[in-house]
């Protein structure tokens, strides 16, 4: 019979121990998991802010950037009645501190082919959404009510377009940003279009500016056969 006294086995102290160790472990493992995916969730945020960024970026330089000074098209009978009064073709341009439409063209792979009007704002209903809508350049004289908008951007804190050019549109000869850019009457494009873009998380967003490649007074006649021509092949 073994004596009482001699039995091994483990104290309450040593007990004790063990489960603070045990208790110190587990609350460390844990406190390491959180840090890992607070990290891993600030990472995939970022990402998708990079991406968010890059998105947008990669929109306006390859629609907006492209843009060439295309005239507005008018219904034969306002064309017929205008032809001899109007020298500088009127530009299917519009610039405004919070809106832009130009004339550009899809990607081939699209549903949507040749050259079409991209009518860029922030949505009238819903100040902080950033929209574009797209209709096919042929009747140009007005913005189309009926076109379905799509969504760029949401939750916007600030959007604004500022437009330079050596002649600001104002006809008085002065270069510099301006807040509208009336081409219309003078028959070119600005030479630099500068969107300024803040968030409602306020992170960083820099200005981007976008180099009109063209800025010469059009021709109305090649313009126009260029779009019958376009479809899939331009870019």
């Amino acid at each position: 019979m073994l004596n009482r006294s001699s039995a091994k086995g483990f104290t309450l102290i040593e007990m004790l121990i063990a489960l603070s160790l045990l208790s110190i472990m587990v609350a460390l493992l844990f406190a390491s998991l959180r840090i890992a995916a607070e990290s891993w969730n600030s990472g995939e945020a970022k990402i998708s802010e990079v991406n968010k960024k890059a998105v947008v970026y990669q929109f306006f330089k390859r629609h907006l950037s492209n843009t060439k000074p295309f005239p507005v098209i008018p219904d034969q009978q306002q064309n017929n009645q205008q032809q001899d009064l109007q020298d500088v073709p009127k530009l299917a341009f519009t610039g405004l501190p919070q809106s832009i439409s130009f004339v550009s063209a899809l990607p081939a792979a699209s549903a949507r082919k040749g050259l079409q009007v991209f009518h860029v704002g922030l949505d009238p209903q819903k100040p902080s959404t950033l929209k574009v809508a797209l209709t096919p350049y042929r009747q140009t004289e007005s913005i189309p009510t009926d076109a379905e908008p799509v969504v760029i951007l949401e939750n916007l804190r600030h959007f604004k377009i500022s437009y330079f050019g050596a002649d600001t549109g104002n006809g008085d000869g002065t270069s510099g940003w301006v807040d509208e850019w009336q081409g219309q009457t003078t028959g070119q494009l600005p030479k630099l279009v500068k969107i300024s873009i803040a968030l409602s998380d306020d992170s960083f967003w820099p200005d981007m500016i976008f180099a009109l490649k063209i800025t010469g007074q059009p021709n109305t006649e090649g313009l126009v056969g260029e779009q019958n021509q376009s479809g899939a092949s331009f870019h």
